[in-house]
């Protein structure tokens, strides 16, 4: 008599590819009308080479460019008065790379076309929001480390004066920053930025 095996298939467990992708994340603003004289910030001309309309766009942190001594490994602050056999390096030869994932005038990052949801919590001194908004935005600049704390983490284990791994620097042209923030009455939150499907994200890709 022949013994019969049964074979049951049960469900694999998830990958860990799989799982969220989530940070501490400071949300701020920019665009026509902000304190920084900037741009429009929904054009092409971002550094992703496309804008997004209808749709939320933001900017997120940048590389992190660090100026190394060769023999001691500290940051210098200048370059002046240093012997010319003194070697350098830059964020090309060292992984300060945040979520954008390269510098100004390097073009498009690999974090370009990517969606965020973006949770605030808190204000920029730890009390909690009231009227802010969760609102799934698209990558399509950078938002540029130099002269700029809020977006120049050592990495993305670093943190800003926030406690923040990354900054996005929502849009003024496209609404996001007013969808965001509400009625909250502040321009700069602290919450949390977790990665998700482009499906959840409503809006079209305009490259003109």
């Amino acid at each position: 008599m022949k013994l019969v095996r049964a074979l049951f298939l049960l469900p694999l467990p998830l990958l860990p590819s799989t799982l969220a992708q989530t940070y501490k994340a400071s949300f701020t603003k920019y665009g026509q009308g902000d304190n920084n004289g900037s741009p429009n910030c929904n054009t092409a001309t971002a550094a992703c080479g496309f804008y997004n309309y209808p749709g939320y766009n933001a900017a997120v942190s940048q590389v992190r460019i660090l100026l190394f001594h060769s023999l001691h490994h500290a940051p210098l602050s200048s370059t002046s008065n240093l012997p010319s056999s003194t070697q350098y390096t830059t964020d090309s030869n060292i992984p300060e790379q945040n979520l954008f994932g390269v510098g100004p005038g390097a073009g498009a990052g690999p974090a370009c076309g990517t969606c965020w949801q973006l949770t605030p919590k808190t204000d920029s001194s730890g009390n909690a929001l009231k009227g802010a908004k969760t609102i799934v935005v698209k990558v399509n600049n950078l938002c540029p480390a130099q002269g700029n704390s809020l977006c120049a983490q050592n990495g993305l284990s670093g943190t800003n004066q926030y406690g923040a791994n990354v900054n996005f620097d929502t849009c003024i042209d496209d609404g996001a920053s007013a969808a965001l923030f509400g009625t909250s009455g502040v321009g700069l939150a602290v919450g949390t930025a977790t990665k998700v499907s482009c499906s959840s994200w409503s809006g079209s890709n305009n490259i003109t």
